[in-house]
């Protein structure tokens, strides 16, 4: 009788076609995954730059801060009662930490209406490299309350203008 050592064809191409059925089956279940997680920390970011503006406007409050007039990286105009944070500004100031290596990554404004002083509106403007983007209002839920639209930029965005 003949001892044989090893595997026939068959049965290694059988092996070979069930590991590439699962990994057809991993990789579809797994990219969606991708794309939502990277979403989901941008939301966080918009909610921290948000946070940020938030800590900025309570301490020019408190008079330890000074903002232009208008049209800068940061300004407040007591007119239109109207207050305006670039993302870059808040990195310098050091409101918004981010490694400085991401300072180009981030981009955009947050512009503050102060007209009702109890319950401020904050419009972001807010993109991550040519990935996402985020124009609109919010208040207190960033995540329910925001849309990510990668169609519309305007390169003023990126910039304040308290006029």
């Amino acid at each position: 009788m003949k001892n044989k050592n090893g595997f026939t064809l068959v049965e290694l191409l059988a092996v070979i076609v069930i590991l590439g059925v699962i990994t057809i089956l991993a990789t579809s279940t797994m990219l969606p995954m991708g794309t939502e997680t990277r979403e989901t920390a941008f939301r966080l970011e918009a909610t921290n730059a948000i946070k940020s503006a938030k800590t900025a406007k309570e301490t020019y409050e408190l008079g330890t801060l000074n903002l232009a007039s208008d049209n800068a990286n940061s300004c407040y105009n007591p007119t239109t009662k109207k207050m305006c944070f670039t993302i870059a500004s808040l990195i310098d100031l050091g409101y918004y930490n981010l490694d400085p290596d991401d300072k180009e990554t981030f981009k955009g404004h947050i512009d503050i209406d102060l007209t009702n002083n109890k319950k401020p509106k904050y419009t972001l403007y807010f993109k991550k490299n040519d990935e996402f983007r985020f124009v609109g209002l919010t208040h207190t839920n960033y995540a329910k309350n925001g849309e990510i639209d990668n169609d519309v930029w305007n390169e003023s965005y990126e910039s304040c203008s308290c006029g």
